[in-house]
């Protein structure tokens, strides 16, 4: 018996609903977790988390966002006194970035908020699906790491 041709439309559809799907549910699990944060100010915190400091740069590149708006993303944390701002010795046009006492304390009881989030979540799955998911996960990545340069 042959198998029916694939219909990517209807797959592309699929799965352009389940990324908008989680991405929305991942958005308003931590808007109702967080302290006035947007999932931007999420994503710097995260990134200066796993990087130490940054440039401005660095960081509007890495969050995909323009200069500009990450300025104000970046102002904004100063002001409620989660990222601390300093310029470099060697240009003092630089501006580094980097999380305060405070940030690390946040981003750290968030972290922890979501690692539970996610146990919960991937706990209705056998251990060998959640590795199949991830591992799957992961290609789907790498694929569009290489296709989006």
């Amino acid at each position: 018996m042959a198998e029916s041709p694939v219909n990517w439309e209807e797959r592309a559809a699929l799965l352009d609903d389940l990324i908008l799907s989680i991405g929305q549910r991942l958005l308003r699990y931590f808007a109702s977790k967080s302290e006035d944060l947007t999932m931007k100010d999420i994503f710097v915190l995260e990134t200066l988390s796993r990087l130490g400091q940054a440039t401005m740069t660095e960081l509007a590149s890495a969050l995909a966002v323009p200069l500009t708006t990450m300025t104000s993303i970046v102002g904004r944390l100063v002001e409620k006194g989660y990222l601390e701002r300093r310029r470099t010795e060697e240009d003092r046009r630089v501006v580094l970035v980097s999380l305060s006492s405070a940030g690390q304390t946040l981003f750290a009881r968030q972290r922890q908020e979501y690692v539970q989030a996610v146990r919960e979540i991937l706990t209705v799955l056998p251990e060998e699906d959640q590795a199949k998911l991830l591992g799957l996960i992961s290609e789907v990545l790498e694929v569009l790491s290489h296709r989006c340069r």
